[in-house]
């Protein structure tokens, strides 16, 4: 994100706020002294919040938990993060007041299962564990702040993310892991839950969209737009690392989302957005960036 804000010219200085959890990637942060700076710190901080909100013109709001797995064995730092560290952050907001652009990263997960065709922003909400249904009670506090204070405010819900930096929870790296340490890939259920990739590139560009364009108290879907089972995106990790062995099936966690679908033509509508790199293309180039970097973030 940092290095695509640092693209545009308008974009004098950036602050991050990262409270630095096992995930955290500072070494991503591109260097510039001059128009970058990287405060240690929680989103629960509300006096910290207030004094860096201060001195911006828009606030990205990235900060969460997401490790559905997580969620389901102990849901207390989802609710403290998702939903009370976004309610610290949208008083903030309410109370310096000014002109501020505010863009709330969300996710698809929020509608539940797409079994009936992709969702769309007029599709209701479902969340169906506790990750989405801290992310939905979010995304609920942030339209009852636009309708109640006239926040300045957009929502932009994503599919899977994957990319370089990320750490190895999610399906893409732990699978690239598990393979170098000569592991089998595990797959969980019959892989054949299917998903939308989004490279972390396009979701970057996403959110400066949103930020540039994005219509107070519209939200907008921005995904890829080619689904692939479990099966099928791991499957392919192994012939992208020339690595052939059976793949190791384990119980499913409880109440897995089967399929989650999008439709993007609003984004690519009104933002304007839509993604620029093919699933099989960045899928190659973040292996290849996992392998040779795998001394940052192999367990």
């Amino acid at each position: 994100m940092v290095e695509q804000l640092l693209r545009l010219p308008y974009v004098a200085s950036i602050t991050v706020l990262d409270c630095h959890t096992h995930t955290a990637a500072p070494q991503a942060i591109p260097a510039s002294p001059y128009r970058v700076e990287v405060i240690d710190g929680n989103i629960l901080n509300s006096v910290l919040l207030a004094d860096l909100v201060d001195n911006c013109d828009a606030v990205i709001h990235l900060a969460a938990e997401t490790f559905v797995d997580a969620s389901i064995a102990d849901d207390r730092k989802f609710i403290a993060t998702n939903i009370e560290g976004t309610a610290a952050l949208l008083r903030v907001l309410r109370h310096i007041g000014g002109e501020r652009r505010f863009v709330h990263a969300s996710t698809d997960e929020v509608f539940g299962e797409s079994l009936d065709g992709p969702f769309t922003e007029a599709s209701p909400y479902a969340p169906r564990n506790p990750y989405s249904a801290t992310k939905a009670a979010a995304d609920h506090l942030v339209r009852a702040y636009v309708n109640t204070y006239d926040l300045d405010a957009t929502i932009v819900h994503f599919c899977n993310l994957y990319g370089p930096w990320q750490y190895p929870e999610k399906l893409i790296p732990v699978t690239v892991a598990r393979l170098l340490r000569n592991e089998p890939a595990q797959i969980f259920g019959s892989g054949l839950q299917s998903r939308t990739f989004l490279h972390v590139v396009d979701a970057a560009v996403g959110l400066t969209a949103a930020m540039e364009h994005g219509r107070p108290g519209e939200s907008y879907l921005v995904g890829g737009d080619t689904e692939w089972t479990t099966l099928e995106v791991v499957g392919r990790i192994q012939e992208l690392m020339s690595v052939d062995r059976p793949i190791q099936f384990v119980a499913d966690r409880p109440g897995c989302d089967q399929r989650y679908a999008i439709d993007t033509s609003k984004a690519q509508a009104e933002l304007p957005w839509k993604p620029s790199i093919r699933f099989e293309s960045g899928l190659a180039s973040t292996v290849e960036w996992l392998t040779a970097n795998d001394g940052w973030w192999v367990p």
